[in-house]
Order: C-alpha cells, then sequence, then structure tokens
C-alpha cells in the first residue's frame, strides 16, 4: 500500500481516495487518472487491506472493484458502509454484472456503480463530485459544531447573566429597602423634632399622615406619589422652625401684617431647607406649595392652579382642617362640621380648594367616625413589647415630647426608653396600639386586657 499525494501544498486536509482492486494494472491506471485530482490517493490488493487502510487513514471516498478473491466488493463496501458510514462508496464494475451491483446496492449502500471500461473523464468527474459532496458536509458539520459550540458559550453567559442579574436586582431591592428605611427614618426624625415646637391642640384630631393617604387612593394620585406626599404631610411645618414662639402659638387670624408677611414664607423655608437632600426634592416642592390656593391667593408665591401640584392640592385641604379645628388659622378653632363647611363652600372653579379633594377628605373624615376605635392599651415600659405603636405622643417629666404619635417601638428604643428611666428616676406612661398578628403572652395579653381604654 501506499500514498500519493497531490504536488501544490495546500493549508487544508486533502480528501482522501481509497482504490481497492486485487488486479494491479487496473490500480495502477487508476493511480495516474487521480494524480489529476486534489486529492491523497491509497491503494489496496483485497478487500481486508483496504479495511486496514481504512483504519488507519482519513478516507472520504471508496472506488471497489466488484469481483475480488475472498472477499467481494459488495461484502467489502458492507463492512466499510457499517464501520465508516460517512464515506462516499462506488463500485466498479464489469458490463452486466447486475448480481453484483444489486448486491453492492443492498449490503454496500454505494452511491454509484462504474461499469468497466471507464470513461476517465466521467469516472474523475464522478469522484471530483463526491469530494465535493464531503466537503459541504463536513462544512455543515463543523458549522454545525461551531453553531452547537456557540451555543452552548451563549447558554452559559445567558445562565451566568441571569445569575448575575438575579444577584444585582437582590442587592438593589436590598439597597432600595435601606434606602426608604433611611428615607423613613430621616422624616420621623424631622417630625420628632418640629412635634417638640408644634402648639399642641386640646382636641383629639385625625393622623394627617392617614387622611392624605386615603385621600391620595380616593383621588386615583399614582403609588408613586404616595409615598412623597406622606412625607410632605409629616415635614410640612419644617419651615415654622424658624419662627419666634410669639407668632408660632398665635393664630394666623390674629397676626400683624408684618407678623403674616413672616409667618407666610413658612413654606419656603422649609422647602429650602430640604432641597439640599437629593431624596427629599420631590417632599420639598409640595411643601413649597402646601399653602398656595386654586385661585392665586394662597402663599409664598401665590401660584394659581395649573402651577400647584396635585399631591400639594390634597395637602392643602388635609392640613387646613386641621388647622381649621385646632385654632390654628382662624381666630377660634372651628367644629368638625363647621371645618367642613368651610372647606366646601371655597371649593370650586376659581376657589380655594380643588372641590373632589375636599369630597374625598369629607367621606373619608365620615368614614372614620362610623370605624370602630382600636384598642390603645395603658402600659409601663417592662410590659412594651417591639412592634407595639404609641398612640399618643410620649412626654418626658418636663413636658418635652420624646416621641411622637404612631412611632413604631423597636427592641433598640424600648431598651433606651427603660435605661432614661432609670437615669431619670420616673417612669413613662405609655399609651400604644397593638397591631394584628402580634405575638403576645397569654398572660400579658389578660393583663392588657384590664388596660384598654
Amino acid at each position: 500500500m501506499n500514498a500519493s499525494t497531490l504536488e501544490k501544498p495546500t493549508t487544508e486536509t486533502l480528501p482522501g481516495l481509497l482504490l481497492v482492486d486485487d488486479e494491479q494494472n487496473v490500480l495502477s491506471s487508476l493511480k495516474r487518472l487521480f494524480r489529476k485530482a486534489n486529492c491523497n490517493v491509497f491503494i489496496a490488493n483485497s478487500g481486508q487491506e483496504g479495511l486496514e487502510i481504512l483504519e488507519q487513514q482519513s478516507i472520504d471516498v471508496i472506488l471497489s472493484d466488484a469481483r475480488m478473491p475472498e472477499m467481494t466488493g459488495p461484502e467489502f463496501l458492507s463492512k466499510a458502509a457499517e464501520q465508516y458510514p460517512n464515506t462516499i462508496r462506488i463500485l466498479l464494475t464489469g458490463y452486466a454484472e447486475m448480481e453484483a451491483i444489486i448486491d453492492a446496492i443492498n449490503l454496500g449502500k454505494v452511491s454509484h456503480y462504474v461499469e468497466k471500461p471507464w470513461d476517465d473523464e466521467k469516472l474523475l468527474a464522478l469522484v471530483t463530485e463526491a469530494f465535493t459532496t464531503i466537503n459541504l458536509k463536513k462544512k455543515n458539520e463543523h458549522l454545525q459544531a461551531v453553531v452547537k459550540s456557540q451555543n452552548q458559550k451563549l447558554k452559559t453567559i445567558n445562565e451566568t447573566l441571569e445569575a448575575t442579574v438575579k444577584e444585582r436586582t437582590h442587592k438593589i431591592i436590598q439597597i432600595n429597602e435601606s434606602l426608604k428605611e433611611n428615607y423613613k427614618q430621616t422624616i420621623d426624625l424631622f417630625s420628632g423634632l418640629l412635634d417638640m415646637r408644634q402648639p399642641k391642640s386640646e382636641v383629639d384630631v385625625p393622623d394627617i399622615l392617614v387622611l392624605v393617604k386615603k385621600m391620595a387612593m380616593a383621588l386615583a394620585l399614582p403609588e408613586k406619589q404616595h409615598f412623597v406626599l406622606k412625607g410632605a404631610a409629616k415635614m410640612r411645618y419644617i419651615g415654622q422652625v424658624c419662627l419666634p414662639d410669639a407668632i408660632l402659638h398665635t393664630p394666623y387670624a390674629l397676626l400683624s401684617k408684618e407678623q403674616k408677611h413672616e409667618y407666610e414664607q413658612y413654606p419656603l423655608t422649609g422647602s429650602t431647607i430640604l432641597t439640599s437632600i437629593p431624596s427629599l426634592r420631590p417632599v420639598a416642592d409640595i411643601i413649597s406649595q402646601h399653602k398656595e390656593y386654586l385661585n392665586g391667593r394662597g402663599y409664598p408665591n401665590g401660584e394659581w392652579e395649573k402651577f400647584i401640584s396635585r399631591p400639594a392640592q390634597i395637602l392643602t385641604v388635609a392640613n387646613d382642617y386641621l388647622e381649621l379645628i385646632t385654632g390654628r388659622m382662624l381666630e377660634e378653632p372651628l367644629s368638625h362640621l363647621e371645618a367642613i363647611g368651610y372647606l366646601d363652600s371655597r371649593a370650586g372653579d376659581n376657589a380655594y380648594y380643588a372641590a373632589d379633594a375636599v369630597e374625598a377628605l369629607t367621606a373619608i373624615l365620615l368614614t372614620l367616625q362610623t370605624e370602630q376605635t382600636i384598642p390603645e392599651y395603658h402600659l409601663n415600659s417592662q410590659q412594651l413589647i417591639p412592634d407595639m405603636v404609641l398612640a399618643r405622643d410620649l412626654k418626658g417629666h418636663n413636658g418635652a415630647f420624646l416621641l411622637t404619635k404612631g412611632t413604631t417601638l423597636s427592641e433598640g428604643v424600648i431598651a433606651k426608653l427603660m435605661k432614661l428611666e432609670k437615669s431619670l428616676k420616673m417612669q413613662f406612661a405609655f399609651a400604644v396600639h397593638i397591631p394584628d398578628g402580634l405575638d403576645i403572652s397569654k398572660t400579658l395579653l389578660d393583663t392588657l386586657k384590664a388596660t384598654i381604654k
């Protein structure tokens, strides 16, 4: 056995051609013919020798004689087809050897058969076409392998990316929750400090956070604005920290002209203070407008309806209602019905208040009056449990406000309060609400029932 390679070098792997015939002169003729082809030529004198070459060399096309001793061409091609199914097999047969042709087709799965004596040009063209078919098949298999490999890499990248996105999304959610909590704590801190200076009302007033939350829902305010509106409601009076007590503790209607001018700057002052904190700028925008009226008669800038944001219009109605019943706005405090009447008479087109906001507030106040009162428990610090909520403002020994109504008591806050009691040698009186689902022992629950108000 030997091999003949095309003289022209190539960087690609040349196709392999195996010639099998028991007659040496036939092999020599075929070898001379395929020197014109761009391929590696291997010759074998028998079927067994051909199988050995197939095992050792890369063969693409097999050209085998039909009649050979020991192993016929169809038998050889049958074994070649079984072991090397990707080869193209051509049978070389004598004229009218129909039986050999049938056997070759049935056993050897040949693609073509050529009758002796062959036509050199036709046989060369047939083998060349077989090489082209094999080459296309190999390229297709290579492309499929590349696509499969790339798809696997892409799948791995996608899985990695998905895991990374999930991890980063989780981190972003954690950061957002942390920022929300910090945001809430900042607002609560400001709110607590503001409450220490605000005049205290003798009447029990609704929580403004409850009012603006329910009004925002009733008026279909976008969900993302609810949080900002509640922050503005808590810190609406931040600009009043600069006001003297003489102004702060006097109803607006009784202030002198100069005092009114000074007082009317507090929304702008508060907005300016908060604008320096980027996360509170939306809150600052609402605060700057919560005393503006739709007809342009508000303060500090006398803005008209089209320039006043919807959240600010809602806060204006809720805030003025509370100021009317606590006596901060007019010469004397109004009753609930009088305050509603005051707002209603000044609502509508070219008026002070948005009519739908007044209607929403009226409906909400009616609902709050008919709702069952949440039980209020009076406890000492030893009975407090984390997640209880203050039902009333907590005052110190000198009347100073320590914690505001609605504050959720954490384990750390309770510990600090107990430490403060020990330091001051006094006990605070706690009025609390117990949220649904809070785990309380039966013994404490029985004790609490006796304290309910």
